[in-house]
């Protein structure tokens, strides 16, 4: 009986080894590798950032003068009826490895300075000029809010990222970008 026993404790002790050793293979553990870009007008920003606007938009750099969220600049965009101003710079996401799956996003923060606003936050395709990820804001006071694009798959390596003032009763400012993409692997 206890040779049975011992037999019977062996057996199922391999079955579940075996089983682990199989689950570990086939499956494997799924890695996930981080990416990320930030920026808050700090270092030379005219080099890296551009100004979009059309009809009555406009924007500028507040270099120094102690309206940032954090550090020392930041940009602040304008615009009237029928007009729209935008500031955006171009990415170049980390290479990714072939059979590898992406997920990227990010935003801004922005205050209005001094009433309601609309703007987007844009992730663009600069080879086609199409969205890959756009999200539309109203903002309704003056703090300092982070606003972000709802997350894409799988995107080309250069994007351009943006924030564009739709419309309101008076400029916003804009500071401190952050976007980053997860690669996944399995």
């Amino acid at each position: 009986m206890r040779t049975a026993l011992t037999r019977a404790v062996r057996l199922t002790a391999a079955a579940v080894t075996a089983t682990a050793v199989a689950l570990t293979v086939a499956v494997g553990p799924a890695q996930a590798d981080l990416w990320q870009h930030t920026d808050g007008f700090e270092s030379n920003p005219a080099a890296v950032w551009e100004f979009h606007r059309s009809g009555a938009g406009s924007g500028a750099f507040e270099l120094g003068a102690g309206k940032a969220r954090s550090g020392a600049n930041n940009a602040i965009l304008t615009t009237s009826a029928g007009g729209w101003s935008g500031v955006g710079k171009l990415l170049t996401v980390r290479p990714r490895t072939a059979g590898h799956s992406t997920t990227c996003g990010g935003g801004f923060f922005v205050q209005a300075v001094s009433g309601p606003a609309v703007l987007n936050v844009e992730v663009i395709d600069p080879a086609s000029w199409t969205y890959l990820a756009l999200r539309t804001v109203r903002i309704t006071d003056t703090v300092w809010r982070r606003h972000d694009v709802a997350s894409y798959a799988n995107g080309p390596s250069e994007v351009f990222v943006r924030v564009s003032l739709l419309g309101g009763s008076g400029p916003v400012r804009v500071d401190d970008m952050a976007f980053q993409c997860t690669f996944f692997s399995n």
